[in-house]
């Protein structure tokens, strides 16, 4: 039994904030805020320390046994957070006055700064090559973390008040003002990551989707439009990855890289690549019967695909967005002619096997099609008066 799609539809909803430069806006307000704050309480418990080590009546020095701990606690979350905010300001805002390409030498120490300054220096770990998608929520995550130590740090602060005071009073008090601006933080923050995953090109966020369109990934963040060396792929693995990510995929892999089935592989889930007019492809992903089978084509009737993404260049009629999609071939017919075979009982997938490497399927039924992403070209879009303005610079230096 070949995998069939679900075709239920699930409604999609504007978010919060959508905008992108007045969201950027507020995060580098709240931020700013943030890191006013941080150095207000900096001081307070310095203070306090100061005070405690140097008193040794009423056993006011065993208020340290807290204090210690609060600080500890800040330079763990709120001194790091400074840091990589400080960081990002001055690559972001500053960094090209220090280079000019990104040939250039201090361009490679940047690569390796940007994931300081984003908190998603745990992109390097290999599940997240499978599941890019989470990189800016274990950001959000790091950021709950932080919060939670320092609601700890403002229990410990009380706790502290209560039995030294003034000790500890003054730094629960600005904490417990903190803490609340932090929680806007952190949903902005989410917004923040929920923006690009649920990023739509045609601005029409009240349309419902097929079960199989997993998203909308922004042209601008696709492997080839992040590199400087034409061709070249992200990904670590090199030409030994076998993800089957389709945010992967796209994210770290070169148009150029092929995905082509193993010949001794029973039922293979392979990759295929279609390209298509930015218009049919917005039908595609909400119609409920996704692709719909050609009548007529050199293998016959069904869905054609490639097996690379520059591979469609030149088997497209339509051009302005390229749909990758995770396709069943179920009982393969393998050829290497242009022709279809005589019958098609037997077999759920014509493969065409082409003399130059440029292979081919037609698949005979929509339905081992298990999901797709659509990325879209906008400038093939330049009529369209209601596009979606993704700002694409807010997002790529933390992949």
């Amino acid at each position: 039994m070949l995998p069939t799609t679900i075709t239920t539809t699930a409604k999609k909803k504007p978010m919060l904030l959508i905008n992108d430069a007045q969201r950027h806006r507020y995060l580098v307000r709240i931020h700013i805020v943030e890191g006013i704050a941080f150095w207000i309480r900096f001081i307070i418990i310095c203070t306090d320390l100061s005070a405690a080590s140097g008193n040794i009546v009423n056993n006011a020095h065993d208020s340290l046994r807290y204090l210690v701990v609060i600080l500890l606690f800040e330079l763990f979350t709120s001194f790091i957070l400074f840091i990589a905010d400080s960081l990002y300001v001055i690559l972001r805002y500053l960094g090209r006055v220090f280079y000019e390409s990104d040939s250039d030498d201090l361009c490679n120490e940047r690569k390796y700064l940007w994931p300081l300054a984003t908190l998603t220096c745990l992109k390097q770990i290999d599940c997240y090559y499978d599941h890019p998608h989470l990189i800016l929520l274990t950001r959000v995550c790091i950021l709950i973390g932080f919060w939670l130590l320092r609601f700890i740090a403002f229990c410990l602060a009380c706790a502290c008040g209560n039995q030294y005071s003034p000790r500890g009073i003054a730094y629960a008090v600005i904490s417990s003002f903190s803490l609340v601006i932090s929680v806007f933080t952190i949903i902005t923050e989410y917004l923040h990551y929920k923006r690009l995953w649920t990023y739509h090109p045609q601005n029409n966020y009240d349309a419902t989707y097929n079960k199989a369109h997993l998203c909308f990934l922004p042209y601008s963040l696709i492997n080839d439009q992040r590199i400087t060396e034409w061709g070249t792929s992200t990904c670590k693995r090199g030409k030994k990855c076998e993800s089957k990510s389709l945010f992967h995929l796209l994210v770290y892999h070169s148009g150029e890289d092929q995905f082509k089935p193993k010949h001794d592989e029973q039922n293979p889930t392979v990759f295929g690549f279609h390209q298509t007019k930015t218009n049919l492809a917005y039908i595609i992903s909400q119609d409920a019967r996704g692709f719909i089978p050609s009548l007529k084509g050199m293998l016959g009737a069904g869905v054609y695909f490639a097996t690379s993404i520059n591979h469609t260049e030149t088997k497209a009629h339509n051009f302005g967005a390229y749909i990758c999609v995770k396709v069943s071939l179920g009982r393969v017919y393998r050829t290497n002619k242009r022709e279809m075979p005589s019958s098609t009982e037997k077999y759920d997938t014509v493969y065409y096997e082409h003399e130059s490497g440029n292979d081919e399927f037609c698949i005979l039924n929509s339905e081992q099609i298990q999901s797709w992403i659509i990325t879209v070209n906008e400038d093939f879009d330049v009529n369209s008066n209601d596009r979606d303005m993704f700002n694409e610079t807010l997002y790529t230096p933390c992949f």
